[in-house]
């Protein structure tokens, strides 16, 4: 048994034998079931909870399922919502040979019986997300991007380089590459988000292994999204973070002025985890998003 602390102090307990878990929400107690799908080479961990039109949430390259803490809850109240670790991420096993992202997605979709959902990315997340879109537009509702990038459209070397603050080599020690994310990057969590760095923190030293993440294996889309999003008609919601990167603003930019169904919310005292940094804001601005959308 293990214990989980979401951001709204409520306390889940995970049964991994039983696969459930159970948690007093402000809805009340309502049950979170837990498992691993198989995919290709490998398993994928879930989490799902709530009633209603389905929410798929993607973590983005760094954290895990959990960096959703501060949603998972908060959504179930009105809709069912999933939540996974791609290969490589929290419990998910890591991958050995060559995978697809977007097969996971939809085999994850399929074993749990979702015909269609919004799909609510982050950062590397949103990029799958909207690859998913084009190439499943049919298992796709509506997308709420946060700090989206787009397959297709390049970095600029300040991006690559971080602005030459120090960021570490691939083979650096785990402490070191967290202390970096948490105590040096001013993009990936605004410079006031004491309490995110500080959880962040927490689940990089247990999870150290998602600053691997998928390491080489995972292949890219057939087609580069960047030339096709004028084929995405779902709503769409941009949240971006008035802190992060300039790269990301300027893939922002060319995802809303591709989308015709979108548009962009800029939030203030976060960067490039909106939803980890300033949970209470963003929800608010996706379930209103989400009451015109469904």
């Amino acid at each position: 048994m293990k214990a989980f602390i979401l951001r709204n102090c409520f306390v889940v307990l995970v049964i991994i034998s039983s696969q459930v878990m159970t948690e007093p929400s402000f809805a009340g107690t309502f049950s979170i079931d837990s498992g691993y799908v198989e995919v290709n080479g490998g398993r994928i961990f879930y989490e799902t909870t709530g009633k209603g039109p389905v929410i798929v949430m993607i973590h983005d390259g760094v954290l895990h399922r959990e960096t959703w803490n501060g949603q998972f809850a908060a959504f179930a109240g009105s809709h069912r919502v999933i939540r996974w670790d791609r290969r490589g991420y929290g419990r998910s096993d890591s991958p050995k040979a060559s995978f697809s992202n977007l097969d996971d997605l939809l085999i994850l979709m399929r074993s749990l019986k979702v015909e269609r959902a919004t799909l609510l990315g982050c950062s590397s997340g949103a990029l799958l997300a909207i690859d998913f879109a084009l190439e499943h537009p049919e298992k796709v509702s509506s997308l709420v991007l946060v700090g989206p990038i787009v397959s297709g459209f390049g970095f600029t070397k300040h991006f690559k380089t971080r602005g030459d603050r120090g960021k570490p080599k691939a083979g650096a020690p785990a402490a070191e590459k967290i202390k970096y994310w948490i105590r040096k990057d001013p993009w990936l969590t605004a410079p006031g988000s004491k309490a995110a760095k500080d959880e962040m923190e927490m689940l990089l030293a247990a999870n150290p292994q998602n600053l691997s993440g998928s390491g080489r294996y995972a292949r890219g889309p057939g087609r580069p999204a960047v030339g096709l999003l004028s084929e995405i008609k779902v709503p769409t919601l941009i949240i971006a973070g008035e802190s992060d990167i300039p790269d990301v603003h300027a893939h922002i930019g060319v995802i809303q002025a591709s989308i015709a169904k979108s548009q962009r919310v800029v939030l203030t005292h976060s960067g490039h985890l909106a939803h980890f940094e300033v949970p209470d804001a963003f929800n608010r601005v996706v379930l209103d998003f989400l009451e015109t959308a469904e």
